[in-house]
């Protein structure tokens, strides 16, 4: 199983690695992804992107990140993000350029959570604004962490906002050949708890 989990944890490290570069190189290209922006965007509503490429077949699952929607900033127009990247760790994110990074992008609504949770869950995530990326994908994820990836992230914020009653881990944290302990941005997409209001390809 060690070995196993090993194996695993370096593909992964590998993929995340492949990602960030990738999605870098997209956002700063001329030829960025262009999506509809979305409407009806509340705070707390989830984000998440797919990109093409070697993340395909090495992240499991279609998704590759996600992030939550933190507050919008009329001074540029645009909704941010809070995301954790391997290049930055947790920081904002215009959502426009958010979703020119990725061919296919989809944003997700916590249909079990009210606004208060909504908010709290997005506070969370900011609170956590400068902290380190965290390679660590095989390990049960904590919610009170020095370090996070983009679905351990939402995760624990909505884990916190909502006293524990809001897990949006599909599995609810239990071990699956496919991920792990891990959250996966997929497990987020796939759990019940959240609906999708918004889909886009390209």
């Amino acid at each position: 199983m060690k070995r196993v989990a090993g194996i695993l944890s370096v593909i992964l490290v590998l993929a995340a690695f492949v990602s960030s570069v990738a999605a870098a190189s997209i956002s700063g290209d001329s030829g960025a992804y262009v999506h509809p922006y979305p409407s009806g965007i509340v705070q707390g509503d989830l984000v998440f992107g797919h990109s093409e490429g070697v993340t395909d077949w090495v992240i499991p699952g279609f998704w590759t990140h996600v992030g939550i929607i933190g507050w919008y900033d009329s001074s540029i127009g645009d909704w941010i993000v809070i995301e954790a990247t391997t290049s930055n760790g947790v920081t904002f994110t215009p959502l426009s350029k958010f979703l020119s990074r990725y061919d296919t992008v989809a944003i997700g609504r916590v249909i079990t959570a009210d606004a208060t949770i909504r908010y709290y869950a997005a506070y969370f995530a900011y609170l956590q604004y400068g902290k380190p990326y965290n390679w660590n994908y095989l390990s049960k994820p904590d919610i009170y962490s020095d370090s996070y990836y983009c679905s351990q992230l939402v995760w624990a914020a909505y884990m916190w906002a909502s006293g524990y009653s809001i897990n949006i881990d599909e599995n609810d944290g239990a071990w699956s050949w496919t991920y792990g302990y891990a959250v996966a941005p997929q497990e987020v997409y796939d759990d019940p708890e959240v609906s999708i209001i918004y889909y886009h390809s390209v």
